[in-house]
């Protein structure tokens, strides 16, 4: 499965390339910082863990992975390639930056002490802007003209507004955090909705829609299934991860923690996880299944007499 995956996200081209590696190396810089944090036995959360160049790192690594796949699949144009390379561009130098202020032993976000750590912050602000538009310029490429499978289409087009409610969730997010610092002077612990619900949850699902959506189109289009049949599964598994996402959504922005929702949200939640997972089953069943050794030795030997 993993082939298969890699044979359709894989890098054509230099532009592609450099994205890639770009993305390489902040899923490499987040496993590094995993291991430190492993070592180091700190606390996993609060404002100066290593928790955040880890997650941030594996989380923007994954997203430059995933524009490269949709780059794959749109016209090779400025109005696609420029908006990939402002999403990738930005999100490194926030990993950076986030990076940078662990290292240093400090707060990244909401953090005011000094002005040089009021300008980090300010910067990262103005990051999440430029990827943010990214995210949004890129939608014109699926929405347009669109090179892809029907099914991969339905994905990059609900993955990518996925990720842009995950934006207003983070914007949502930010404005706590500065409440929280202009009400107490400290930067906060941790920032909820209300009294529980769980804000980094919530924009995390959004976030990493595209990841879970792409990987879905390409295990349907690969296997046994005809084009329209493929796009009609993606359409319900699309249509599942919405219903996961609203639901944990729904619950963080009602104050509640994410293990005490209402009936109707943990119904909207059971559901879509019921039908993400049907049709991440039936995509999984209909790919092609490897010939038997026997069988590849066969053909290897008529090959060589050249029988076909």
């Amino acid at each position: 499965m993993v082939g298969i995956v890699w044979r359709a996200a894989r890098p054509v081209g230099a532009y592609q390339r450099v994205l890639w590696w770009a993305g390489t190396l902040m899923i490499a810089s987040g496993v590094v910082h995993g291991v430190i944090a492993l070592i180091d036995g700190g606390s996993w959360w609060g404002p100066v863990s290593w928790r955040k160049p880890t997650l941030f790192g594996i989380s923007f690594g994954l997203m430059a992975w995933s524009i490269v796949w949709l780059l794959r699949r749109v016209p090779q144009r400025w109005w696609t390639r420029g908006p990939a390379g402002m999403v990738v561009a930005s999100s490194t130098v926030e990993l950076t930056l986030i990076t940078m202020q662990r290292w240093r032993g400090t707060a990244s976000h909401f953090n005011q002490a000094t002005n040089f750590d009021a300008g980090v912050w300010s910067a990262l602000g103005t990051m999440i802007i430029f990827l943010t538009l990214g995210i949004a310029l890129l939608l014109i490429g699926p929405a347009v003209r669109f090179h892809g499978s029907p099914a991969a289409r339905i994905a990059a087009l609900a993955g990518l507004v996925g990720v842009l409610v995950a934006g207003y969730v983070g914007k949502d997010m930010a404005a706590i955090g500065e409440a929280a610092v202009d009400a107490t002077g400290h930067v906060p612990h941790d920032v909820m909705f209300g009294a529980a619900g769980s804000a980094k949850l919530a924009h995390a699902v959004g976030l990493h829609s595209i990841q879970v959506l792409a990987v879905l189109a390409i295990l349907l289009e690969s296997g046994r299934l005809a084009a329209r049949t493929a796009a009609a599964a993606m359409a319900v598994g699309s249509a599942g991860f919405g219903a996961v996402f609203a639901a944990v959504l729904a619950t963080a922005y009602a104050g509640r923690a994410p293990y005490y929702p209402t009936v109707p949200m943990a119904l909207l939640l059971v559901g879509g996880v019921v039908a993400l997972g049907a049709v991440a089953a039936i995509a999984l069943a209909n790919l092609p299944r490897p010939a038997p050794e026997g069988a590849i030795v066969k053909q290897a030997e008529l090959a060589g007499r050249g029988v076909r």
